[in-house]
């Protein structure tokens, strides 16, 4: 694989990483929804300040431009999904869970866009799956359910987190189909400016408060603006070196998740059972064999 799209999805992969840990404490002191906007919000002004120095292509066709009006009112759902797990569920568990969208960005990209599927990466699909599986249940409750004192439930978390996954699988596909048309700086900032709208529109209808304060606008979210706008930028050009890389480029940025696990287990002294740490890396190694073994 060429060395320039490796080091741009791992570029990727440690800004979108580290934005989607630090959304936890940030989540924590306005809510996932407000937290989603203002990142929205920031990373939207930080790309029209870097928009002269950018120099994008204007050139989008209309179905291009329907494909990324589409990906970014799914996008803003899928953060809300995204946030909600890591506010709500165990980061170093429910960040693989959600980073598993390579899976579904490289089926839709078969189904859609015409991409071949080699059966080592059928494998490789197969081996995520196992390791999400391991990671959305706990034994240790499926045994107090055997002893009678209790039901066994998914961790806390994970069904936001497989939503935000297929949602960010669909929104990747847009972005891989639209790209090559509109260039690698447009799609993102549609994707930022059709999010930002849709969740000003739908505050009031999901009843939640976006009133601006100075919480809003914290140094944690001026850093996931940051770190957002640079993994975006970095994702959308390894997909203007060529329509054929999404999957590949998606394997490698979904790494993320391994990013903000270790984030977790570091500061936030996590634990997980047997069963989950075997998940863990189940996941890992499958989205890791999608980028080196899938041809």
């Amino acid at each position: 694989m060429p060395y320039l799209p490796v080091l741009l999805g791992l570029s990727t992969a440690f800004c979108w990483g580290t934005s989607d840990y630090l959304s936890r404490s940030q989540s924590e002191k306005v809510g996932h929804y407000n937290t989603v906007v203002y990142m929205h919000v920031t990373t939207l002004l930080i790309l029209l300040v870097l928009l002269p120095i950018l120099t994008p292509s204007v050139s989008v066709t209309p179905l291009a431009a329907l494909a990324l009006v589409a990906a970014g009112a799914l996008n803003f759902f899928a953060f809300i999904y995204l946030y909600r797990a890591f506010h709500k569920g165990v980061v170093s568990v429910v960040a693989p869970v959600a980073y598993t969208y390579p899976v579904v960005t490289t089926v839709f990209s078969v189904l859609f866009l015409g991409v071949v599927l080699a059966p080592v990466r059928i494998a490789s699909i197969g081996c995520v799956v196992a390791g999400v599986l391991l990671l959305s249940t706990r034994f240790s409750e499926l045994r107090r359910y055997q002893g009678g004192s209790g039901l066994p439930s998914l961790t806390a978390g994970v069904g936001s987190a497989l939503v935000s996954s297929i949602f960010f699988g669909m929104v990747y596909v847009g972005i891989g189909y639209a790209t090559p048309v509109a260039g690698y700086v447009l799609p993102v900032v549609f994707l930022r400016g059709v999010g930002t709208v849709v969740g000003i529109v739908a505050a009031p209808v999901l009843r939640e408060s976006i009133r601006p304060t100075r919480l809003s606008f914290s140094r944690v979210i001026m850093a996931m603006g940051v770190l957002e706008a640079i993994g975006f930028l970095a994702f959308n050009y390894g997909l203007s070196l060529g329509s054929d890389s999404l999957p590949e480029i998606a394997a490698i940025s979904g790494m993320g998740g391994a990013v903000a696990a270790l984030y977790a287990l570091k500061f936030l002294k996590e634990r997980l059972e047997r069963n989950q740490a075997i998940g863990l890396g189940l996941a890992i190694a499958g989205v890791f064999a999608l980028l080196y073994l899938g041809g």
